[in-house]
């Protein structure tokens, strides 16, 4: 199914390609307990892992991590330790482990009591929940748990739910109260699609969340109906009683290290929802649920529109800030883009998930929908191409649709990549933005914009606008506030907040290549 021939390795020191890993899991056994201590936790598509196993217990350990199986990691990798069963006698020599079992994707051999082991592996490319179990005989049944690959992997780990029935006009107090399910959630996010019912139920999650420095961590929940927000047992977000979409924050400082988060809520009648995020110190505002709590609240949410595998994803609607021409792309590698049709703008540019796609598919189609992922940037309004007497001219007014540019459409490429087509008067334009991944989950990637003119009298005096604000050339690139710009094709002239590019032809064809990056 899946295999990590040749990506795990046991080793004291990082080996080769791991010098940088993107993740750092420690899992210790429970003395006297037969239990791991970390229950569940998350991991990124392909992301490099480094996995510590300590053993302070006074029996031998190991710890295998499966693919999911035909119950989609439900059986706890059950297929695993029927093998070990049939090793029989030969098991104590093989340590309790069928060697090469397809469904093996890392293991960490068996650790003798008070000794502990690292192993470096990368996860799989295709998310689902991958148990871990211990293969020493009758350790089974206790000693499991459950890998989440997941791309909105969190820093959330054991966390669990309980549901219950009931109808409340606000928080009841669960702990008095039967549950009729309970449950893990291995990627880590807080989730309510495990009920059994729409309306007249409530959840309780609990699992520990970690703080990477000390500081102020701020906590948003958007719920409908009610939600409380817990930290160390302390409330600090309150969301309760019956209400549509409705968001909600506060604030904590917390020590580096683990602590325990609880979430709580309920659902009367009507629309059911609830969405979770956390900031804080070197953390931008980070979903710990599948949807991210909307500013403001109203509207339909969670129906979020990601990228296939090496492609592209195209929405065409109502999108906030980019108006109502809009043209927005989501690229795999991670980043997307407004394009404002209408005056052949690059309206704004972000990082993370691409946009919810709910409000205009499922709900009454009404209003612009804003990106679903952070680090937005805003580019300048009006037109991107215009005519002036000189490089220091005003640029022209925006405009809701100029009329100096005519809109063609646009083309996608084998990976769904689209070229937006332009016309102005008898000149031609292909615009061709492309996405280029960063080299590691902390670099966030750029934007690559490949604009090409063709005209048979090629104008003197057209210019191109790339950017509005103050920026300092440093090298061969411009920094602002947000982004980081390079320029080919042209030498950029900052005037009047502006940063603009002469569009020179040669031959009838001029090209100009801009590429975007977030500021550090």
């Amino acid at each position: 199914m899946l295999g990590l021939a040749g990506l795990q390795v046991h080793a004291d020191k990082p080996p080769k390609g791991f010098e940088k890993i993107d993740q750092e899991i420690v899992i210790s056994t429970m003395e006297a307990q037969m239990k791991y201590d970390v229950r569940s936790f998350s991991v990124k598509p392909n992301a490099k892992v480094k996995l510590v196993f300590k053993n302070p217990d006074t029996l031998p350990h190991n710890l295998i991590i499966c693919t999911p199986g035909k119950k989609k990691g439900g059986d706890r990798g059950q297929e695993v330790i029927d093998a070990v069963l049939k090793l029989g006698d030969k098991g104590v020599e093989q340590n309790w482990e069928p060697k090469g079992h397809p469904r093996i994707l890392a293991s960490s051999g068996m650790v003798q009591p008070k000794k502990e082991t690292t192993i470096y592996f990368k996860a799989p490319k295709k998310e689902g929940d991958y148990p871990y179990v211990c293969t020493f005989p009758g350790h089974f049944q206790l000693m499991n748990g459950v890998m989440g690959v997941s791309k909105l992997a969190n820093p959330i780990t054991n966390l669990t739910y309980k549901f219950y029935h009931g109808g409340w006009n606000k928080m009841p107090d669960f702990s008095k109260l039967e549950p009729k399910k309970t449950g893990v959630l291995a990627s880590g996010l807080f989730d309510i699609s495990p009920r059994d019912t729409n309306d007249n139920f409530g959840f309780s999650f609990t699992g520990e969340i970690d703080c990477p420095k000390d500081g102020k961590y701020s906590f948003t929940t958007s719920s409908d109906d009610g939600s409380l927000l817990l930290i160390d047992g302390k409330l600090v977000v309150s969301n309760d009683g019956i209400h549509g979409v409705k968001t909600a924050s506060g604030s904590v400082k917390l020590k580096e290290g683990k602590h325990i988060i609880e979430v709580r809520f309920f659902e009367k009648g009507g629309g059911e929802e609830l969405s979770v995020a956390w900031s804080g110190p070197g953390i931008k505002k980070q979903a710990l649920s599948k949807t991210s709590p909307k500013s403001g609240g109203g509207g339909a949410v969670g129906m979020l529109i990601e990228p296939p595998e090496g492609e592209a994803s195209i929405y065409r609607n109502f999108i906030n800030g980019a108006g109502p021409r809009a043209i927005g792309v989501g690229y795999h590698e991670g980043v997307n883009l407004a394009f404002d049709a209408n005056n052949m703008r690059l309206a704004m540019i972000w990082q993370g998930d691409f946009i919810d796609g709910a409000r205009h598919w499922n709900g009454r189609g009404q209003g612009y929908q804003p990106p679903a992922g952070d680090a937005v940037v805003n580019l300048p309004e009006g037109v991107a191409i215009a005519a002036l007497d000189s490089s220091d001219s005003d640029w022209p007014k925006a405009e809701y649709r100029t009329k100096d540019l005519r809109f063609r459409g646009y083309f996608l490429d084998k990976m769904q990549r689209p070229t937006f087509k332009y016309e102005r008067g008898e000149v031609t334009i292909e615009d061709t933005p492309t996405p280029l991944a960063g080299a590691s989950e902390d670099d966030a990637g750029t934007i690559k914009r490949v604009i090409k003119l063709k005209a048979k009298d090629a104008p003197e005096n057209l210019y191109f606008r790339v950017a509005q604000g103050s920026f300092e050339k440093k090298g061969q690139s411009f920094e602002g506030d947000e982004l980081a710009i390079s320029v080919k094709g042209g030498e950029p002239v900052a005037q009047g907040g502006d940063l603009r590019v002469p569009i020179v032809f040669k031959g009838g064809s001029a090209q100009i290549e801009v590429t975007y990056s977030w500021a550090e």
